[in-house]
This record gives structure tokens, C-alpha cells and sequence, in this order.
């Protein structure tokens, strides 16, 4: 028998803002000290609120407020970073809306 392997795709798993934060952290405190780590995060982090804008509108709203909360309770630089992440994002999905190929 063979077998059969599926595609895995991070944003079947990275369903809540939280589980963005809760992603990220880790990935930050198990990097080997060459950002290889940080960087693969940040590319799924990336993959994962883009396809999460375009299926759910209300997604980008509900990141926000995990980002909002993040600076409240002090951990600024995790919230930067997705509030960044968050804002290119919107930026891309914007331009795609808008820019499109005209003859």
C-alpha cells in the first residue's frame, strides 16, 4: 500500500489572532540565534492573515484588537510586529483590489 500525503497548509491551524501571538512567541524563543526561525514565522504569520482577509472580513478587526490588547497588557514588541504584519497585509490586499491588468 502507498502512501498518501496531503498538503499542509498553516492557515488551517492559525484559526485566532491568539493563535498568531501564541505562534510567534515561541518561534522567537526557540530561534537559533540566526532569525532563520523568526523569519519562516513571520512568512506563515504573513500567509496566514492574508488568506484570513480575504475569506473573513471581520478577521482584520478582530487582530487589531488582539494587537491592542498585546500593548495593554506590555508586550509591545510582539504587537508591533503584528500590527506591522497586519498593515502590509491590508496594504497587499488592497492594491490587489484595485490594481488590476488593463489592456
Amino acid at each position: 500500500m502507498s502512501e498518501k500525503f496531503t498538503r499542509f497548509d498553516i492557515t488551517e491551524f492559525l484559526q485566532t489572532p491568539a493563535d498568531l501571538c501564541n505562534y510567534i512567541k515561541p518561534c522567537e524563543e526557540e530561534d537559533p540565534g540566526d532569525g532563520s526561525l523568526n523569519r519562516a514565522a513571520v512568512k506563515d504569520v504573513t500567509h496566514t492573515i492574508q488568506a484570513r482577509i480575504q475569506s473573513d472580513p471581520q478577521f482584520a478587526q478582530a487582530l487589531r484588537i488582539e494587537v491592542a490588547t498585546l500593548f495593554h497588557n506590555g508586550e509591545s514588541e510582539i504587537a508591533r510586529r503584528l500590527l506591522l504584519l497586519l498593515i502590509e497585509a491590508l496594504r497587499h490586499h488592497t492594491a490587489r483590489r484595485f490594481f488590476t491588468y488593463r489592456p
